[in-house]
């Protein structure tokens, strides 16, 4: 498993979940995760051992943006609520990169979804 060393703050991360599912978070300054949990009702803070809880952590990129600005959106969300459809990790993680929801991007994550699943990852 990567360690909190391994991660630059803005970094986007994810584990898996469910079979084929994956939970994404963000890398703050610190070396914490802040995700939009459903298990946990909302957005938290936790360690990188926290986040992974066991399982092995994917990278997904640096931040293309100021990560300054990337941190401070994500501690913002910090105790606010999940929704399935519409306040979810995905939606954290692109509100703190300050990116918009598009339908290419959620039929790419559906196939990307999908894909992993006939590969059996």
């Amino acid at each position: 498993m990567k360690t909190d060393h391994d991660f630059q703050p803005g970094d986007v991360v994810s584990v898996r979940f469910g079979g084929v599912l994956r939970h994404y978070g963000v890398v703050t300054f610190g070396g914490r995760i802040v995700s939009n949990n459903g298990k946990q009702g909302g957005v938290i803070s936790q360690s990188i051992v926290e986040f992974a809880d066991g399982r092995s952590v994917k990278h997904h990129g640096r931040a293309k943006g100021d990560p300054y600005l990337t941190d401070a959106r994500a501690r913002r969300k910090i105790g606010y609520d999940y929704h399935l459809t519409g306040s979810n990790c995905i939606d954290f993680t692109r509100h703190t990169h300050n990116q918009t929801k598009t339908p290419w991007l959620v039929a790419r994550a559906t196939a990307m979804a999908v894909g992993d699943m006939l590969k059996g990852r």
